[in-house]
């Protein structure tokens, strides 16, 4: 660690701390995410991610692209006498879309049709290559959907990820952000917690999350419940099985507003 200047925090999460740092021999700027590593369940999820992440990575880079959506991971260590493992990767400097998103707010400004369908692209293509090569990111929100200059975009945080065994379009399901969990999710757990069967998750789920976050982009609040209010539980599972999302913004292209909502068919 002490190869490492310390910056700011960038993110904390469940899974645990990401903060951006400099390596003091070459000021290289990386980020590192700080994890528990003790328990052979801590460290059988930490290196579960890893993997998944350099999959992810090596899958996409070896299709050639131009620029790659993924998030390159750098390396590893571990702190035995604080029990903490260091995932150190690609640092991006314009930080996440759930920041853009909170600075549209404040600013009072909106995203303009262009730039939306670029970044609608980006993911959507990062998405089709990782779904092509039977890997599910699983954990979708614009928390984990980071920006660099030019507003490139970076998916982010594989830990939740999976890949699909040989001849399956389903794997069972891992947990994921509530908030962006798709109805035939939300369903099933409802279901399952009365009958304990599996929960069981395809790359549709991905779809409806990447649908979710699209609709914050444009509208700034989420597509089945506005800024002002507060839902239990079962009512969010309510509105996202039984009701209709909401509209998106009037002025933006019909075009636009139907690509959205057809990610959001359930």
């Amino acid at each position: 660690m002490q190869e490492f200047e310390e910056k700011e925090r960038l993110g904390n999460g469940a899974f645990g701390v990401v903060r951006h740092v400099i390596k003091k021999n070459t000021q290289h700027h990386m980020a590192w995410k700080e994890v528990n590593y003790e328990t052979p369940e801590e460290i059988e999820k930490v290196n579960r991610e890893i993997q998944m992440m350099k999959n992810s990575y090596n899958t996409i880079l070896q299709s050639n692209p131009s620029f790659i959506h993924i998030i390159q991971p750098i390396g590893f260590f571990e702190d035995q006498d604080e029990h903490k493992g260091y995932i150190v990767m690609e640092y991006c400097s314009k930080g996440d879309l759930r920041k853009y998103i909170n600075n549209m707010k404040e600013t009072r400004t909106e995203i303009t049709p262009q730039l939306a369908y670029e970044m609608i692209g980006q993911i959507a293509s990062s998405l089709f290559q990782l779904h092509s090569n039977g890997i599910l990111h699983a954990d979708l929100k614009p928390e984990n959907v980071l920006l660099i200059e030019g507003f490139k975009v970076k998916l982010a945080d594989f830990g939740l990820a999976r890949q699909l065994q040989i001849g399956r379009d389903y794997t069972t399901n891992h947990g994921g952000t509530f908030l962006f969990k798709a109805p035939e999710i939300l369903s099933q757990k409802t279901i399952s917690e009365v009958s304990r069967e599996k929960l069981i998750q395809s790359s549709a789920a991905d779809i409806w999350a990447f649908g979710v976050m699209i609709f914050e982009l444009l509208a700034q609040r989420h597509p089945f419940f506005d800024n002002n209010e507060v839902l239990n539980e079962q009512e969010f599972i309510r509105r996202v099985v039984s009701l209709p999302p909401a509209e998106i913004p009037e002025h933006y292209p019909l075009k636009l507003k139907n690509l959205i909502k057809q990610m959001l068919i359930k």
